[in-house]
């Protein structure tokens, strides 16, 4: 009798999404079946009819499974905890690999590092394989047989590159963490889409020091619709005098409405006005899913509160996360306070080109103005669009860019393994597209959102417990590790080379050979 390995596919909560991508998703796991069979091993798919759609109903459709082993199978944008709690019911002996449908129409990797957030934060061990081209089986046949023979799949990396702190990097890390202590974030709404980011106050506190205040979202509701008319049309006549370009509609279907955007600086001030009446030095917003089921998104207002060149500025940025990601705000603000006040990029880990060594960070829309050409003086080259209707139907505006400003870049991300908080980070280099490479790497890709292309030192993907790296100018990986050490935290470096290794002009050069 052969031996059985259970498929379990989750999604989103939202009927349109599911309903765009799961014919899609059907014929992939055709291929995932044939290669389970061809390896000699039965399939049973727990949910063939469609995919999970909230913890209840994975909890439910887990109970299914009876087999030696268990894929979880995530095609495209995936609530994390329809992933985590449904494994946790699931024996711990039994081997469970995450598989990521990596193709750039859809987020199934970004779905697959958010679930592996939660998984290793509680301590579910799984193995993780990205797919693109599910019709060329023999691209990873390999890696299934290994899983199903061994109950694991592992790819062998590079051993990382020793990073020493020097005295200046410890003197400036015993500064941020002096600065951290006695600080105050702020929290609104509960976690978004069930995503396994949130940090106790205890951890705040006992760590860092920092207060964490938590708010309702009807708060910052009530505190938007106290903002006069004219204050917000006098912040939306700024935006587009300094060079933004935001592109007004008249159909709230396809087009982003004055009325939208007026509203997004509505919540602009409405966070700046939580910032003073709490203290805030930064901050999360859920945005999704409650607040977009009812108001505009808060993307165009988080971009603008990530930049220098703001309305009513003071000249100082608030770092601000979407999705009440508390991991990625705190990263966000260590980076700004390691960087000297300098804005930081909030972004997902959508898709990468290993032939080309090129990552495609691309979140919905927050991104601040100033990578457009890092100028602290305009906000040319950054745009506002309607948010896609099939995840926001009520709308609102992007804060987009094409990253153009060339250069050095560290990512972070404070992240936990087994209870315990930990700091990743590597370093990589911007990419700086042609148009016309931007319109062809973006066509399936979301072209409406923000587009940072980086060449990273080292492969992120299978060791990341994350969606979110957070990125900053500038090369501050010692820095990093040195405050790990004041902390007291781990710290795990991904990088396998340094910025100037040839092997990073080698990857652009085959880029350009491949584009030729």
């Amino acid at each position: 009798m052969k031996k059985a390995v259970d498929i379990y596919m989750p999604l989103d909560a939202r009927e349109e999404p599911n309903r765009v991508v799961w014919p899609v998703a059907s014929e992939q796991l055709k291929d995932i079946v044939k290669v389970v069979k061809d390896c000699g091993w039965e399939a049973n798919v727990l949910n063939a009819d469609k995919p999970v759609a909230s913890v209840a109903e994975g909890i439910r459709v887990i109970q299914r499974a009876k087999g030696e082993r268990l894929i979880d199978f995530i095609a495209g944008w995936a609530y994390p905890d329809f992933t985590v709690t449904p494994l946790w019911q699931v024996d711990a002996s039994i081997p469970k690999l995450m598989i990521g449908s990596s193709i750039p129409d859809f987020p199934g990797a970004v779905g697959l590092l958010a679930a592996a957030a939660g998984t290793e934060h509680v301590g579910i061990r799984t193995s993780r394989l990205f797919v693109e081209e599910f019709a060329d089986h023999d691209s990873y046949r390999g890696a299934i047989e290994s899983f199903l023979k061994d109950g694991k799949h592992e790819e062998v990396l590079p051993k990382a590159v020793a990073v020493e702190p020097d005295a200046a990097a410890r003197k400036k890390a015993k500064a941020v963490k002096a600065r951290l202590k006695g600080s105050v974030y702020g929290a609104v709404g509960p976690r978004s889409m069930q995503m396994w980011n949130k940090i106790s106050e205890a951890d705040f506190l006992r760590i860092f020091g920092i207060a964490r205040e938590g708010f309702d979202g009807l708060r910052l509701l009530k505190l938007a619709e106290k903002v006069p008319d004219a204050r917000a049309a006098r912040a939306l006549n700024f935006i587009i005098d300094e060079g933004m370009d935001v592109r007004i509609g008249k159909d709230p279907v396809k087009h982003l409405t004055k009325e939208m955007a007026l509203f997004q600086m509505k919540v602009y001030f409405a966070l700046l006005e939580l910032k003073k009446q709490f203290g805030l030095d930064f901050a999360g917003v859920q945005d999704q899913l409650d607040w977009i089921e009812h108001y505009p998104t808060t993307d165009l207002t988080l971009g603008l509160l990530n930049n220098k060149l703001r309305p009513e500025t003071d000249g100082e940025t608030f770092a601000v996360a979407t999705e009440a990601d508390d991991g990625a705000a705190l990263t966000m603000q260590t980076l700004k306070l390691l960087s000297g006040g300098e804005p930081v990029g909030f972004n997902d880990l959508r898709y990468w080109d290993p032939r080309q060594g090129l990552y495609w960070f691309v979140n919905s829309g927050a991104l601040a103005p100033y990578f457009a050409a890092g100028s602290h003086d305009s906000l040319k080259g950054a745009w506002s669009d309607r948010q896609t209707y099939m995840y926001f139907k009520e709308g609102g505006g992007t804060s987009s860019v094409v990253v153009r400003k060339p250069g050095v870049v560290t990512w972070a991300r404070f992240s936990y393994r087994d209870g315990r908080m930990y700091l990743c980070a590597g370093r990589g280099m911007t990419d700086v597209p042609s148009e016309e490479q931007w319109r062809q790497r973006s066509a399936k890709c979301s072209p409406d959102w923000p587009h940072w292309y980086l060449r990273l030192c080292g492969k992120i993907e299978t060791r990341i417990n994350s969606n979110h790296p957070m990125t900053v100018c500038g090369d501050h990986l010692a820095e990093l590790k040195a405050l790990a050490e004041e902390l007291g935290i781990p710290f795990e470096c991904y990088d396998h080379m340094t910025p100037n290794d040839p092997r990073m002009r080698e990857s652009a050069r085959a880029e350009q050979c491949l584009c030729a």
